[in-house]
């Protein structure tokens, strides 16, 4: 039986590649998602680790872990003495010594407007002393050598069009602008050390009188031949004494390490598990070209078991096979996965999220679990139809004609386990949209996956009649060839089913995102228009070292006096434990909540806060279970709960009445200004009233409700373009199960096409009719994956409206009529070749008896 199961292998080599191509797309792409993370986290590494080159040793007077808001420098506080680094370059084994200086500085763009990144200005260092331990690399021009110089990190200097030669202003200490000459732009690598934040270099001199720098951030050391890392380090840290945090080379590049994992892993988490689904729906393609070829092979293995094989035999052949299959295409998929991997690091780039690559990474653990992956589900699939294999009858080797193996399972059974299966999906859908907030989406989720059991135990039952009604249309305009392709489409309900099966998995999932993202951007929209009842936030800025959050009282009377506006007021906000729960306490100026800046009232009104009231925002006022007529504690102070609030101009969950606010916090100017367009005004009007009104303050920040809605698109749209272009390839997997299906039905129906040929149908209309058979299992595909995808969606779209907002889901009508049209078009061009290989059979060859 080995030696006849590789004797099968090898007469049917065609055969073998069809049944390997689904799982050489799954585990190259899986093992591709590997090669991606290994590749990235080994570029981030090399980019991070540019600081620390060279570096033996490393001190600084706190540790700052590195992460989205962290840089590895404190941003404000205690800094090295000056002293220290001569201190340093004193200590024996040490070859060579240099200090970091770095502080946050406001850096303005060509129209006077300061630049910043997620709402914070950007960071200044030093140019090194000693250019061996230097934290960048030199792009163009040089870095500055005399006071009144700066390079710029080339990022930024692209962003904003500062050119070598050219003027750039940054602010001072005393909050007024100085003009410094440009004279080059650094490398950063992947920008990571400042989490994207612009980056200057100014000369030690300017450090100090420009961005305030009293020390240094950073002292690093190179360890003298023969002098180990830890033994520098030990000296560090015995000669600056414990307020030093001094860590070695290998401690530094450890801890950059570790960075560089961070802004990996979460993305490699997303793409593995889009794996997973790749590898899913190869399971069901290989499940079924099994199935196809074993109810293909009903003679031949009919008359080994006349010959003496036994019913074990027959499974552990179909088995072998599959074994033999599994190795092979995880070994192709293997190959694949380097062009998968650069694949993903380019669509990475493109999305903003830049790496430098100079080599792919194929670890061994990448290779082993590629090839165990794609062996084990090959094989996994090929044991229902390997059960089928083992019960043929001998008696079939009399047969003349082709015949299907009989399946195990009961028609009833299969019946009943669909109704229990969609019986408790929709349990799960319908208390998973009951459930509050996010704690309902698994168990929508899990109710879709029931539901989609239940569709795919059902499927041999229903699928002929939703063929027949998928193919009314075609049949009345396409004629014979289509109606020839409906009854091909109905002859084998269960190879049709799964088939489709495949493809409605990756439709399911593309749909339910596409209804998530639509829903998440109208209800994103109409928050913004109803939380942020105001056009322009402005708020403060940093001057040279020291944050500056307080806007001028000038600033605010020169917003007052534009006719432009409708309403203008001061706020302030801070974070404060309310009740044992720390929340963002806020007030606007007397007067504000008279005006259309107030916030939307559930219960009670805000005419009524004063002294000693307060107003809460509905979600906190549950968490606290406080409501109208209560009282809560803050900074000892006892308040009367007057109103509960939803939506409102700032994020704030605390509203105390200003002079409360004052009494608590003490007297300031506001930490921001919220500023309502008058009604006609156009935006580009009111925008440019804005900029002129702080055009005094530079270091002013404002931010529109325009910016925000754009920056909420179009993270949204990439999230959806990221997640199609994943399932794209569970997708393509599943065409390719459509592929194998005519191939095979092809080859099954040599004689039948040959017949259909000599009684008048010509091969442009054997053509259409095989191209339209697999156009229409594609839009039976199309059909049940978008129902589900958008049934799911629209059920955890509910539990979230439900928690965080109000209105209904929303269904993307176009876009889902378009994902299936997608699936048309691909599934006709998949047919292509088995159609045309079935147009160039002879005739006589064909039909002639065996």
């Amino acid at each position: 039986m080995f030696r006849t199961t590789l004797a099968g292998l090898r007469a049917h080599k065609v055969r073998l590649v069809l049944t390997a191509l689904a799982v050489m797309i799954g585990v190259g792409f899986l093992a591709g998602t590997l090669v991606y993370g290994d590749t990235a986290r080994a570029a981030f590494y090399d980019d991070l680790a540019r600081a620390a080159r060279n570096v033996d040793a490393s001190a600084g007077p706190d540790w700052v872990p590195f992460g989205d808001r962290g840089s590895g420098f404190a941003e404000t506080g205690r800094r090295l003495d000056f002293a220290d680094l001569d201190a340093v370059r004193a200590l024996p084994g040490v070859a060579r010594a240099d200090g970091r200086m770095a502080e946050r500085l406001s850096m303005l763009d060509p129209q006077g407007r300061l630049i910043a990144n997620f709402g914070r200005a950007g960071w200044a260092v030093s140019t090194p002393s000693d250019p061996a331990l230097a934290m960048f690399d030199v792009a163009a021009g040089r870095l500055p050598e005399r006071d009144g110089e700066i390079a710029v990190d080339a990022t930024t200097a692209e962003a904003y069009g500062l050119r070598i030669g050219g003027p750039v202003s940054v602010i001072g200490p005393g909050g007024s602008p100085v003009a410094l000459s440009m004279v080059g732009t650094f490398d950063l690598g992947a920008n990571k050390r400042f989490a994207g934040l612009s980056v200057a270099t100014l000369t030690p001199g300017d450090m100090r009188s420009i961005a305030g720098a009293n020390g240094y951030a950073e002292v690093v050391a190179s360890a003298a031949p023969g002098v180990g890392e830890h033994d520098v380090a030990t000296r560090m840290r015995q000669r600056l004494g414990y307020d030093a945090h001094v860590l070695s080379g290998d401690q530094l590049r450890e801890a950059y390490a570790a960075a560089a994992a961070k802004y990996v892993d979460g993305f490699l988490v997303v793409l593995f598990a889009f794996g997973l689904v790749a590898l899913a729906v190869s399971v069901f393609v290989i499940a079924n070209t099994f199935a196809i070829l074993v109810a293909q092979r009903v003679r031949e293995l009919a008359l080994l078991r006349c010959v003496g094989a036994s019913r074990r035999q027959l499974f552990g052949s179909v088995v072998l096979e599959a074994l033999a299959v599994g190795l092979v295409a995880s070994a192709g998929g293997l190959l694949a996965s380097a062009a998968v991997g650069w694949a993903l690091l380019v669509g990475r780039d493109a999305l903003g999220h830049a790496v430098r690559i100079d080599r792919l990474v194929v670890t061994p653990s990448t290779v082993v679990i590629g090839l165990v992956a794609g062996t084990v589900c090959t094989m996994v699939a090929s044991l229902l139809p390997a059960l089928t294999a083992s019960r043929v009858p001998p008696m079939a080797a009399l047969s003349g004609a082709p015949m299907e193996a009989a399946v195990p399972g009961h028609r009833r059974l299969r019946l009943a386990a669909a109704w229990v299966l969609a019986a408790g999906g929709a349990l799960f859908v319908v208390a998973g949209t009951r459930a509050p907030g996010f704690l309902g989406v698994p168990v929508v989720f899990a109710g879709a996956i029931g539901l989609f059991a239940a569709a795919v135990a059902a499927g041999p039952f229903v699928i002929g009649r939703v063929t027949a009604w998928a193919g009314w249309l075609p049949a009345r305009v396409f004629g014979a060839p289509a109606r020839l392709a409906i009854q091909g489409a109905r002859r084998n309900p269960k190879r049709v089913a799964a088939t489709t099966g495949a493809l409605a998995v990756g439709l399911a999932l593309m749909s339910l995102f596409a209804v998530l993202l639509a829903t998440t951007r109208e209800q994103s929209e109409r928050e913004l228009d109803e939380n942020f009842s105001v056009d322009y936030v402005v708020t403060g800025g940093f001057a040279g070292g020291a944050q500056a959050p307080a806007v001028p009282a000038a600033v605010v009377d020169a917003l007052r006096a534009r006719p432009e506006f409708a309403a203008v007021a001061g706020a302030r906000s801070r974070g404060a434990q309310v009740d044992g729960r720390r929340a963002e306490v806020w007030a606007m100026e007397p007067g504000a909540l008279q005006t259309v800046l107030r916030p939307e009232v559930m219960r009670g009104t805000v005419a009524g806060l004063g002294p000693g009231s307060v107003a809460l925002k509905g979600p906190f006022a549950t968490a606290v279970g406080a409501g109208v007529g209560s009282e809560i504690t803050l900074r000892a102070r006892t308040l009367r709960v007057v109103a509960v609030y939803d939506d409102a101009p700032t994020a704030g969950e605390v509203l105390l009445d200003w002079a409360d606010y004052t009494a608590a916090f003490g007297a300031a100017d506001p930490d921001s200004v919220l500023v309502k367009a008058a009604e006609g005004v156009p935006a580009q009007t009111s925008r440019a009233a804005v900029d002129d009104a702080v055009r005094q303050e530079p270091r002013l920040q404002v931010s529109s409700q325009a910016e925000w809605r754009a920056k909420v698109t179009e993270t949204l749209d990439r999230q959806l373009l990221v997640f199609s272009a994943l399932l794209g390839m569970s997708i393509v997997i599943a065409l390719t199960g459509i592929a194998n299906t005519l191939a095979l039905s092809v080859l099954e129906r040599t004689r039948e096409s040959a017949l259909l040929r000599a009684l008048g149908l010509s091969r442009a209309q054997l053509r259409a009719t095989l191209v339209l058979e697999s156009v229409l299992m594609s839009v039976v595909g199309a059909v049940v994956g978008i129902g589900l995808g958008v049934l799911a969606g629209s059920a955890a779209a509910v539990g979230l409206i439900r928690q965080y907002g109000h209105g209904h889901p929303v269904v993307p009508i176009a876009q889902l009529a378009l994902y299936a049209l997608l699936a048309a078009a691909a599934a006709a061009l998949a047919a292509l070749p088995p159609a045309r290989q079935a147009t160039r059979t002879a005739l006589a060859a064909a039909m002639a008896a065996e």
